[in-house]
C-alpha cells in the first residue's frame, strides 16, 4: 500500500506536466479544401455594361475549408485573383502553422500581421486566405471576428441592394423596368439601391445609352420616393467619352445620386477634370472608385487630391486587414469606405464585421446571393439593415449541401 501510494505521489509532477504540455499544444491547420459551389441570387440579374450577356439567377464560388488539428472548422472563401501555383504553394506552407500566430496581438486584439506572414498576406494571390483564418482565431478565442479588432460602434449595419443591372436590356423594355424593380427591392426593405449604367458602350451606342441611362435613374427615383440613397455604377461605360459623363451626371444631379462608380477608368487627372466641369454646370456628385485596386497604398494620390468621396477594395480578394487599413486611410481624408461584393455572400457577411467597427464603413453592398453550402441563418435583416450575430468566427455553418456538392465537384485538397 505504501509502495503504491508513494509511487503515485512521484508520479504526480510527471503527470502535471504532462497536462500543462498538452494545454500548452496550441490548434494548427492540418488540412485546406476548395470547391466550386453553386448559389443563387435573389432575382435574375441582367448584364452590366461589359457583359456579353445576361447574369441570370444562378452562380458559383470557391468556398474555403480550413481544419485544425483539434477539430475546429474554418471557412471562407477565394478571391478575384485565380489561385495557381503560387497560391497553392502558399497553401501548403500554412500546413501546420498555428492560425493565431500569424497575426500581432496587443492584449486580445489583433493589431496586424507578424512579419514572417505579412508580405505574405499583402499578395492578392494569398489576401483572400485571412478569411478561413480569422473565421479559426474568432472559434478559438470564443469570439466573433469584428470583436477580435476592437469594440463595435453601431448596432445594425446599413445596407444596399447591388443587383440592379440592365432590366430592361434584358426584358426588351423602357427605362420603366428599371423603376419596377427598384420599387420591388424597397418592398423587400432596403432603404437602398444601386443602378448599372453605362449602356452607351456596348448596349445602346451612342446618343441612345446616355438617354437611357439617364431615364432609368430617373425613373428609379420616382418609384422609391425620397429618403432612399441611389448609386449608379457605369462599369467603365464612358470611357473616351467625358462629354456624355458629363451631361449624364448633370441630368441626374436634380434627382439626388448618392455617388457615381467607375464612370471611366480612374486617373487623377480624369476625375479632376470632371470635377471642375461638373462644378461649373453647379452639379455635384461624389465618385466612387477601386474595386480593382489590391494594394490600399494605391489609393493615397487620390486620398491626397480630395477626389473620392468612397473607396471600394473589393472584400473577399484585398482581406479583412486591407478594408481596415483602407478605412484607416481614408478617415485622414474624411472619406468613406465600402467594400466592393459580388457573387459573395460571405463576403458580404465578412463587410459586415468591418462596418461593425468602422464608422467611416456606412454601408455594404448586398449582392443578394445565397451561397448553397452555408448557413447564414443567423444573421438578421430588418428595416434596411443587417445585424452581426454574437457567435465565435463569421457566425457561419456549413449547410447540409456541402458534402453532397463535394461529391459531385472536384474538391482540391491540401495537407491531411
Amino acid at each position: 500500500m505504501q509502495t503504491s501510494r508513494r509511487h503515485f505521489l512521484m508520479a504526480v509532477p510527471a503527470i502535471a506536466l504532462a497536462r500543462r504540455a498538452a494545454a500548452q499544444v496550441k490548434p494548427v491547420i492540418s488540412k485546406v479544401t476548395l470547391l466550386q459551389v453553386p448559389g443563387d441570387f435573389r432575382r435574375p440579374v441582367a448584364m452590366n455594361a461589359y457583359d456579353n450577356k445576361a447574369t441570370g439567377k444562378a452562380g458559383a464560388i470557391k468556398l474555403v475549408r480550413v481544419f485544425l488539428s483539434d477539430g475546429t472548422l474554418a471557412l471562407g472563401v477565394e478571391g478575384y485573383v485565380a489561385i495557381r501555383e503560387p497560391g497553392l504553394a502558399f497553401l501548403k506552407r500554412m500546413i501546420g502553422v498555428d492560425p493565431e500566430t500569424v497575426f500581432r496581438w496587443e492584449g486580445d486584439r489583433i493589431s496586424g500581421h507578424q512579419s514572417d506572414y505579412g508580405a505574405l498576406l499583402r499578395d492578392p494571390q494569398n489576401s483572400w486566405f485571412e478569411g478561413p483564418l480569422l473565421d479559426a482565431v474568432g472559434k478559438l478565442r470564443g469570439k466573433p471576428v469584428y470583436k477580435l479588432f476592437g469594440p463595435a460602434v453601431k448596432d445594425g449595419i446599413d445596407a444596399y441592394d447591388g443587383s440592379l443591372y440592365f432590366v430592361d436590356i434584358a426584358s426588351n423594355r423602357g427605362a420603366e423596368a428599371v423603376g419596377e424593380r427598384a420599387k420591388a427591392i424597397k418592398s423587400d426593405g432596403y432603404r437602398a439601391v444601386k443602378i448599372k449604367v453605362g449602356r452607351p458602350s456596348k448596349w445602346m451606342k451612342g446618343e441612345a445609352g446616355v438617354a437611357r441611362d439617364t431615364e432609368a435613374f430617373i425613373a428609379t427615383r420616382e418609384a422609391v420616393g425620397a429618403n432612399f440613397n441611389i448609386m449608379a455604377d457605369a462599369n467603365n461605360g464612358y470611357a473616351g467619352h467625358f462629354d456624355w459623363a458629363v451631361r449624364f451626371l448633370k441630368a441626374c444631379s436634380p434627382y439626388q445620386m448618392h455617388w457615381i462608380e467607375e464612370i471611366f477608368p480612374e486617373t487623377v487627372e480624369e476625375y479632376r477634370k470632371l470635377e471642375k466641369a461638373l462644378l461649373d454646370v453647379n452639379a455635384v456628385t461624389p465618385v466612387a472608385e477601386g474595386e480593382s485596386i489590391h494594394m490600399m497604398e494605391e489609393f493615397e494620390p487620390y486620398l491626397e487630391a480630395n477626389i473620392y468621396g468612397y473607396i471600394q477594395p473589393d472584400m473577399r480578394t484585398c482581406g479583412f486587414s486591407k478594408i481596415l487599413q483602407a478605412a484607416d486611410m481614408a478617415v485622414r481624408n474624411h472619406v468613406n469606405v465600402v467594400a466592393h461584393n459580388w457573387m459573395s455572400e460571405m463576403g458580404k457577411l465578412m463587410s459586415l464585421h468591418a462596418a461593425k467597427i468602422r464608422r467611416n464603413i456606412p454601408v455594404v453592398e448586398d449582392d443578394r446571393f445565397h451561397n448553397f453550402a452555408l448557413d447564414a441563418s443567423d444573421y438578421e435583416f430588418r428595416d434596411g439593415q443587417w445585424f452581426v450575430p454574437e457567435r465565435p468566427g463569421w457566425g457561419v455553418d456549413l449547410s447540409s449541401n456541402y458534402e453532397r456538392l463535394a461529391k459531385n465537384g472536384n474538391e482540391i485538397v491540401i495537407g491531411g
